[in-house]
């Protein structure tokens, strides 16, 4: 069965150090995906509801649905053997897992289904999964995890010609797989979408063309920069997703998944990354297009007035927002959507080279944007704030993350207060490095 598992040997969309040097965990992956399918186990799969997110998921569900189909010859197959389920939160909530055990237990014992695999994508790796994690490992259910997260302090490294080959993580003692460009030297920049799309195409080399645009839309809908980046927005020009296109994808996809909240979308969502319906994708992202521009500028009419603008004598452009106060609720754009607006609004008018550090805050929570100038400049990192923020105010109850320059804050309402002008008080210190 490891055998008939074993993907084939197949190369890299595109070329990359980063990619060559997980390419081990990314087989092994790739391996526990199809000795699943062979087992005749059920594959869920839980992504972040966002473009990157999706994209990762579509890309998976491409490559392992026929598979499935082809090991289960019932018609039904794919719907009882494979689950693609978004989540809100960038990392694998207790009342995601919650329902996760609760319907796998159920089928176990209704249906007589053997205890899934998990496979999370965009999340899973920080210290905040460990919890859902943990709970998964009771059951010993096999967790695979391809996100692109800050997972932490690396608690051993493995170095080959002075780069990092290797490395591990708190939340590794929990999962059976964890490919992360972090354990490799590399950074966030590397999407989720684009590591599940390779690690997709290892697990079925047949849907390469169908799934190659997807790591370009993944790249603008997370706004990464980086060499691999740009190699995936190639390939997908050639397949006629220019970057003006698969900008507008990525903007519908999460615009879409707005409205669609825990449900896959998996129709209406392949019809906007154009893989199925291709002849209703123009028609579906020229609607929804339209409608996304309309609400977001609706949002930046109500909340650009009220931005309370800084500059700090160190150099840094510190822009803060009542999200509660000055933008409309219940809505889209939600209120981290909006902080991301109002901060690339900023930006255009102030330069993409200066440090600018945008704030939108409501009563009990903070969403913080930041350039990539203030992480080069003054090795600003959200996941270090909030660690200093919790030892400072530890009766905040201070929780959150994401990436180095985009993430969130969750606190206490009534030390709110303090906490913000704690922020205030680091960003204006801060120093460069």
């Amino acid at each position: 069965m490891n055998k008939r598992a074993e993907p084939e040997d197949v190369d890299f969309l595109v070329e990359s150090d980063v990619l060559n040097r997980l390419k081990p965990k990314m087989r092994e992956a790739a391996a526990k995906i199809r000795r699943a399918i062979l087992d005749g186990r059920s594959i869920l799969v839980r992504h972040h509801a966002d473009a990157d997110g999706i994209c990762a998921g579509i890309a998976m569900e491409k490559a392992v649905l026929p598979l499935v189909e082809k090991v289960n010859q019932s018609n039904d197959a794919q719907y009882y053997y494979f689950k693609r389920s978004p989540s809100k939160a960038p990392f694998y909530e207790l009342e995601d897992v919650v329902k996760d055990l609760s319907f796998a237990l159920e089928d176990q014992e209704r249906h007589g289904q053997k205890l899934p695999l998990i496979v999370l994508l965009d999340n899973g790796s920080t210290e905040e999964d460990i919890t859902a994690l943990m709970q998964a490992k009771i059951y010993d259910i096999e967790v695979v995890v391809i996100d692109h997260h800050f997972p932490g302090e690396l608690l051993t490294t493995e170095e080959k010609d002075g780069e990092i080959v290797g490395a591990t993580v708190a939340v590794d003692d929990y999962v059976d797989v964890h490919v992360n460009p972090y354990l490799v030297g590399g950074d966030s920049q590397l999407t989720a979408g684009a590591l599940a799309t390779e690690v997709a195409h290892i697990i079925n080399p047949e849907i390469k063309d169908t799934i190659k645009h997807l790591p370009a839309i993944a790249a603008l809908g997370d706004h990464a920069d980086c060499d691999e980046a740009h190699q995936y927005l190639d390939i997908a020009e050639e397949k006629g997703f220019d970057k003006e296109h698969a900008t507008k994808v990525a903007e519908c996809i999460d615009f879409e998944a707005y409205f669609l909240r825990f449900m896959n979308g998996r129709g209406i969502m392949d019809t906007i990354v154009g893989i199925d319906n291709v002849d209703k994708h123009e028609k579906m992202i020229e609607a929804l297009y339209k409608e996304y521009q309309k609400r977001v500028d609706t949002q930046l009419k109500a909340a650009l007035p009220n931005i309370e603008k800084t500059q700090f004598d160190n150099g840094i452009y510190f822009n803060l927002m009542d999200v509660e106060k000055f933008a409309h609720k219940f809505t889209f754009p939600a209120p981290g959507k909006t902080c991301g607006f109002v901060h690339d609004k900023v930006v255009k008018e102030v330069g993409e080279d200066k440090p600018i550090i945008t704030l939108g805050h409501g009563p009990d929570f903070g969403v913080i944007r930041a350039t990539d100038a203030v992480n080069e400049m003054f090795g600003f990192s959200v996941n270090t704030l909030v660690s200093e923020l919790a030892i400072d105010i530890p009766s905040a109850g201070i929780d959150g993350g994401g990436h180095e320059c985009a993430g969130s804050i969750k606190y206490l309402e009534g030390l709110g207060d303090e906490v913000l002008d704690d922020i205030v008080d680091k960003v204006k210190n801060m120093e460069k490095i």
